[in-house]
């Protein structure tokens, strides 16, 4: 069947059982949440879902061993409910991947990662300050070491020094992992990661002021500020990571300058990069195919065609099956950057950090340049894809109940999430200025297929633009340096050159990753499915590049007026195999809960009783046809 082998190839490096698992714990009623909820009310259940997911979970997630099961929940959260796919994040990608990397050796570390893990404490990660922008290069919270006591002191110096991060429920068991500026001696010995509790159930403890939550309202966490008032941490609470202090309070690390100690505090980042693109990815996917199943159930009553299914329509067809074909790109792309997460997780092995001596923007792309470019471009895409598929629905899409907002919301949050996305292509755009990220060669041998419809020749002209880009870019910055000038006056006026530069990069790095995915597919009906959405997102990306392409002579005005052909019969093409694309990139009902993918009820059913429609005696409401 063409659904069972392209649900295979979604799933990339991902267990079956592991996807089984996850659907069944969360199409539990447990993790159902409730309509209505007071936004108070909604953090708190989000928690007590992660508390309860985490006691259910096998000992290999807390630990970190099996990359699978960590990029399987990121996905099964984000379609479920992707608050709980925050929580998820930040509890074992950034503060159990920290004690995991950071505290070997560390007994305390080890115990409070098994708090963590059996569901005892919840996490909270602090790097971000809100004094500044960018301030991960320059953390201003210090941890000053006291000799006598061979313990440290945690302090906020001022109010710019304030972690944001989810602390708005404070009222929880909850640990935090804070960056922090390690001063030993009055030295600054760079930023470390050290282990805080921050609250219990009665509240803060000593020392700790956090805040009432800051809402961002289509996803919404317990994100609010956090500071410390001379805080005294045991000497174990330090994740050393290698470096030491002597009994004569002589600091060493084994590691040469602060930029390579941050970007080694900042590995966790990386988890949830890996996690994250997967749970981008998923929603997109789900975004796409409940609009596709949406669309095909739905009839329209305007009079050109009463009675006909929405997707009868050119523009349904175009905007649903483009959404379609972004996400198995994207999907493609999150696969292939996971797969290379997997083994450095399962070797312990460090991805290159050539770039690590020099961070210009921000640390991220020092810490993983693909992760962290992988996350940024599946993010938009998630972003783009769900507006995409809400409007196809009418008001349908902008119901919360239907999860359109909450999935374009996650997208949006990963803007920033995990690091800047602009500041990561700009970081991205200047190491392939310098060199140091090679531009793939397209003169290498593939076994990919060509792509039907001419988008093969549209492709060559996609990765034509990545190289002009880039060459023109490495150019203008190479003439700019020559003439002297500083760092700002040399890139601030090739700051939108940048961003393109790296944004056609990793396209066609996606473009790849789809390709190659193809390529290992059995089943001929499903190949062909998947070669015309890989062709469909090159047309489109294209067409939106038509006028540079243009200007640069790589297409003329016949190539680009055959586009709008090539779209329809691509999309014509896909359309009997609607259902079977609806089935593979969708996820069950059951564990999404909107009344938009209802297998067993139309949509006007669904609805009402989703939201409990109830008559004037508060019984449940029968609402017939002919009343």
């Amino acid at each position: 069947m063409p659904a069972d082998e392209i649900r295979r190839v979604l799933a990339g490096p991902t267990d079956d059982a592991h996807h089984r698992l996850l659907a069944a714990l969360l199409s539990e009623p447990r993790f159902d949440r409730p309509i209505g909820a007071t936004v108070a009310d909604r953090h708190r259940s989000t928690y007590a879902r992660l508390v309860e997911l985490t006691a259910r979970l096998p000992a290999e997630a807390g630990e970190l061993a099996d990359p699978s099961l960590l990029a399987t929940i990121a996905e099964w959260t984000a379609v479920s409910d992707p608050s709980l796919c925050i929580a998820t994040l930040i509890h074992y990608g950034l503060c159990i991947g920290s004690l995991v990397e950071l505290g070997k050796g560390n007994d305390h570390a080890r115990q409070t990662r098994v708090a963590l893990a059996q569901g005892r404490k919840v996490g909270a990660f602090m790097i971000t300050e809100i004094g500044g922008g960018n301030s991960q290069l320059a953390a201003r919270t210090e941890a000053r070491f006291d000799p006598g006591s061979r313990a440290f002191v945690l302090h906020t110096p001022d109010d710019g020094a304030l972690k944001f991060t989810n602390v708005g429920v404070n009222d929880l068991d909850k640990i935090g992992i804070v960056c922090a500026r390690l001063i030993v001696a009055d030295r600054d010995c760079g930023v470390f990661a050290f282990v805080v509790e921050l609250s219990t159930s009665r509240g803060p403890l000593p020392g700790v002021a956090l805040s009432a939550p800051a809402e961002i309202p289509l996803v919404p966490f317990d994100y609010g500020l956090a500071g410390f008032d001379h805080v005294r941490l045991p000497f174990d609470a330090w994740l050393a990571d290698g470096a030491s202090i002597d009994a004569e309070g002589r600091f060493h690390d084994p590691l040469g300058t602060p930029d390579e100690r941050l970007v080694r505090t900042l590995t966790a980042p990386e988890n949830v990069w890996a996690m994250g693109a997967v749970a981008l990815a998923a929603v997109s996917r789900t975004s796409a195919a409940q609009a596709l199943r949406y669309s095909v159930r739905r009839s329209s009553m305007a009079r050109v065609a009463p009675e006909v299914s929405l997707l009868r329509y050119s523009t349904q067809q175009r905007g649903l099956f483009r959404a379609l074909a972004t996400s198995f790109v994207m999907t493609c792309f999150a696969n292939e950057a996971a797969r290379e997460w997997s083994d450095a997780v399962r070797h312990r092995a460090g991805p290159d950090r050539t770039a690590a001596t020099f961070m210009m923007w921000a640390p991220w792309s020092s810490t993983n340049r693909k992760l962290a470019l992988v996350k940024a471009l599946t993010a938009w895409a998630a972003e783009a894809v769900a507006a995409e598929c809400r409007l196809r629905c009418g008001v349908a899409g902008d119901l919360t109940v239907n999860r359109y907002l909450e999935y374009q919301g996650l997208g949006h949050v990963f803007n920033d999430a995990g690091g800047n996305n602009f500041l990561i292509l700009l970081d991205t755009a200047r190491t392939l200025a310098s060199g140091v990220a090679a531009v793939p060669d397209d003169d290498a041998p593939t076994h990919d297929a060509p792509l039907p419809e001419a988008a093969g020749a549209a492709r060559e002209a996609l990765r034509a633009r990545e190289h002009r880009l880039v060459a023109a870019l490495a150019r203008d910055v190479a003439a700019r340096s020559a003439q002297g000038l500083d760092s700002l006056d040399v890139w601030n006026p090739l700051l939108p050159a940048a961003r393109d530069a790296a944004d056609a990069y990793g396209l066609n790095l996606a473009i790849r990753a789809a390709t190659s995915a193809i390529a290992a597919v059995q089943d001929e009906r499903a190949r062909a499915i998947l070669q015309d959405l890989v062709a469909l997102f090159v047309l489109d990306q294209t067409d939106r590049h038509a006028a540079w392409l243009m200007s640069e002579a790589l297409i003329d005005a016949g190539r680009y007026r055959a586009l709008d052909g090539a779209t329809a019969r691509l999309c014509e093409r896909l359309l009997p195999d609607a259902d079977a694309l609806i089935d593979a990139f969708g996820h069950p009902h059951a564990v999404i809960r909107s009344p938009i993918t209802d297998p067993a009820q139309d949509y006007a059913a669904s609805l009402a009783r989703t939201l409990k429609l109830r008559a004037r005696d508060g019984r449940p409401e029968s609402v017939s046809v002919g009343r």
